[in-house]
């Protein structure tokens, strides 16, 4: 009698069919079985029978009982040696029924989920799990809850203490949406302030006895030998201030009823001047409304494009002195060189102009516009051009070792494109008008990767009085460094290549320096244990210098691949929050010391402010930036007779590595809204922000910015242009 229910056999080879994962260790059945749990890892299915490589002979297998059907193992898979769970599971397609099927499935479904979550739940889609009690991760694991209470406690620590200094800054400068605000409110909102989470003790210890070793040790007497300054003749001084005669032409005032303007070199513009009302313009109504929209600054034509500005610390009184360096012309039989190898020595000059402060107690703070910013100092050496100065930010009280007849600026410490760094100490007679982290700490990024820090106290009295620190200083080649070269007590490695800039957490933390590179990688180090105690932040794939510390909300700013501006937490440098959206590619950064406001400088002129604190205290909370100004330059049309010439104009571009200026105008347009921020503009195929940066004139780009760290002109900002060009305002509110 014939069998009523015939045996189904497929015509088709059995191969596995294709299966994806992103877990690279599924095919390995490597599971992550907590060692508190008792299930056990799911068995392979039995294919010894399927398997050719472990049989000697090929010979058809006993009818299955249940299916009847019969399986040769000529027609076993052998697409893989390894059998997985789910290859097993497509051969038994053949023979298996749709219920028994789906039971396999929802086993197989079930074993997975054991494995990689034991307790048997499933969290539900977009929280995250807490981590085991076994579980051991470097870092803070990521708050559930952002904006909470573990938020702040994982961005400023534990210690009740860290969050009460943070809620402190938050409800003092929270409500300064983009500029700082001069004085105080009735509540105590606004106004200036140093970081709370400072330590009175040690600000005073570091403006008292860390300075013993300048007043008491020599260290004042021994760097006024090195230095060997004297006073030049106007003669003589010509050839350190290759400025030249070339006036710079600006179209400056309200929109609409722009003039232009000349300025020649080391002179001043009054910005007061240029937005006074005409007499006899409009009613009394409108006058008053256009005297209210008058700026209380000055614009400097410094001679070349801004290499470097600083303002110097310590200045409680009402001058306020600001150290410029500039990009000059070098000599003719100077020799181009790059950045990565040093410059003969050539000469060039640091500026330093003093601005006056008004001397009223209602109005304290506010920049005198009856008294024009003088060019105190000129600064002349014969070291190559400075391409990087700063002053020393360490906190000093006055002494009564203080000279009756000049005025102790500060230490200036510099970098020369003869490769070396040099700490100078700035002074002016009475009659006449880098990143630190210690008071007595200089730290300095070189072209191989290294970072070195001196401690001046204990190089000063080591460096012989024959220094190169001198005004007629030899050049490089004949200075033997065993001599009268100090050696740096730290030098380590940080990074694969160039050092591009760095900056420490003084005075609240002294031993964290950030260093950014030429890899891409912005580095925190702890100084005391640099091989060990260190971590690397997310990878950039654009070069930028730009980076400054921000102490009221512990962190440090930089700019992200594009135009994106970012914040990384001290104590989470891994994580980035973005606050801010240049128009352009980043080119400075400067943080307030004593308010929570940034200046940000793009390529394509602009500089916007804005307070980054509103978006770390809480992720959805609204962020606003406002424009400063914006200033455009466009270079002058060739002549018809050099164009038939067939003049390129390359001595005019600086193309022969000698920083000639070219001829142009500027126009610097100002008075913008403030605009409502939205940190990714989605674009059509495309939701990572703007991928694409626009190449501007050199000359366009803001250079430097700086905000005035003292604590009653806290308000006062510089920003620096390729044109040589450099404004000065007070931005305080």
């Amino acid at each position: 009698m014939a069998d009523p229910t015939p045996s189904r056999k497929s015509a088709r080879a059995r191969v596995p069919s294709k299966k994806y994962s992103n877990d690279a260790f599924e095919i390995l059945n490597i599971t992550g079985l907590d060692s508190d749990t008792d299930t056990a890892p799911v068995p392979f299915p039995d294919d010894s029978e399927e398997d050719e490589d472990f049989q000697s002979d090929a010979v058809a297998e006993e009818p299955d009982d249940d299916e009847g059907s019969v399986i040769s193992s000529d027609n076993a898979s052998d697409a893989s040696d390894i059998a997985t769970l789910e290859e097993g599971s497509e051969d038994a397609l053949s023979y298996t029924s749709d219920a028994e099927l789906r039971d396999v499935r929802e086993d197989q479904q079930h074993s997975r989920d054991s494995l990689a979550h034991p307790s048997g739940r499933r969290p539900r889609q977009g929280i995250r799990r807490k981590p085991d009690a076994d579980l051991r991760m470097r870092g803070i694991p990521a708050p559930e809850i952002k904006g909470s209470r573990a938020h702040l406690a994982s961005m400023f620590g534990t210690d009740p203490k860290d969050v009460r200094d943070f809620t402190q800054a938050r409800k003092k400068w929270a409500r300064d949406s983009t500029l700082p605000s001069r004085k105080a409110s009735k509540d105590g909102s606004g106004g200036m302030a140093l970081p709370f989470h400072c330590s009175m003790e040690r600000y005073r210890a570091e403006a008292t006895t860390k300075w013993d070793w300048y007043y008491t040790q020599g260290g004042k007497q021994e760097m006024a030998k090195m230095q060997n300054a004297h006073s030049l003749d106007p003669q003589e001084s010509g050839r350190f201030m290759s400025w030249g005669s070339q006036r710079l032409n600006v179209l400056l005032g309200p929109y609409g009823n722009q003039k232009m303007y000349s300025i020649s070199p080391a002179t001043s513009l009054s910005l007061k001047d240029v937005w006074k009302p005409e007499a006899g313009s409009g009613d009394e109504s409108a006058q008053n409304r256009r005297r209210e929209k008058e700026r209380n600054g000055w614009l400097l034509n410094a001679g070349a494009k801004i290499r470097s500005l600083d303002w110097a610390p310590n200045h409680g009184g009402v001058e306020q002195y600001l150290a410029i360096a500039t990009n000059q012309q070098m000599p003719p039989d100077t020799e181009p060189y790059s950045a990565f190898e040093s410059s003969g020595s050539f000469p060039a000059c640091i500026q330093l102009w003093a601005f006056k402060a008004t001397s009223n107690l209602e109005e304290q703070g506010k920049m005198d516009m009856a008294r024009e910013p003088e060019l105190a100092q000129v600064v002349c050496t014969e070291w190559g051009l400075p391409k990087e100065i700063r002053w020393s930010p360490a906190p000093r009280e006055w002494r009564e070792e203080e000279s009756q007849e000049t005025v102790f600026i500060g230490l200036l410490a510099g970098i020369w494109s003869d490769g070396y760094v040099r700490v100078l100490d700035i002074r002016l007679d009475k009659s006449e008008a880098l990143s630190s982290i210690y008071a007595t700490d200089l730290a300095v990024g070189c072209a191989n990767g290294f970072v070195a820090i001196w401690d001046l106290a204990d190089a000063i009295p080591r460096t012989k009085s024959r220094s190169s620190n001198t005004a007629a200083a030899k050049p490089p080649a004949s200075i033997n460094p065993s001599e009268e070269i100090p050696r740096p007590h730290f030098y380590h490695c940080l990074h694969q290549t160039y050092v591009l800039s760095l900056a420490s957490t003084f005075p609240c933390n002294f031993h964290f320096l950030v260093s950014t590179s030429m890899d891409g990688y912005l580095r925190l180090t702890d100084i005391h244990q640099p091989t060990v105690d260190f971590v690397f932040s997310q990878r950039s794939r654009n070069m930028n210098s730009a980076l400054d510390y921000h102490p009221h909300i512990q962190s440090f700013v930089a700019p992200e691949d594009s135009d994106f501006i970012q914040a990384l937490p001290l104590r989470r440098f891994f994580s980035i929050i973005s606050f801010a959206k240049a128009p352009g590619q980043v080119m400075c950064i400067a943080v307030g010391k004593v308010h929570a406001s940034t200046l940000t400088g793009s390529a394509d002129g602009t500089v916007f402010a804005t307070n980054p604190l509103r978006k770390v205290s809480q992720l959805k909370a609204s962020q606003y930036q406002q424009t400063w100004f914006r200033h455009e330059w466009a270079p002058t049309p060739k002549a018809p007779e050099r164009m038939q010439s067939g003049d390129s104009g390359e001595d005019e571009t600086g193309s022969n590595g000698r920083n000639v200026p070219r001829e142009g105008t500027s126009r610097i347009t100002e008075g913008y809204k403030v605009e409502s921020l939205r940190i990714i503009k989605t674009e059509k195929g495309n939701s990572y922000g703007n991928p694409y940066v626009t190449i501007h004139e050199e000359e366009t780009g803001i250079t430097q910015v700086a905000w005035n760290p003292n604590l009653h002109c806290g308000g006062w900002a510089a920003a620096g242009m390729g044109t040589g060009l450099v404004r000065v305002e007070d931005l305080a509110i």
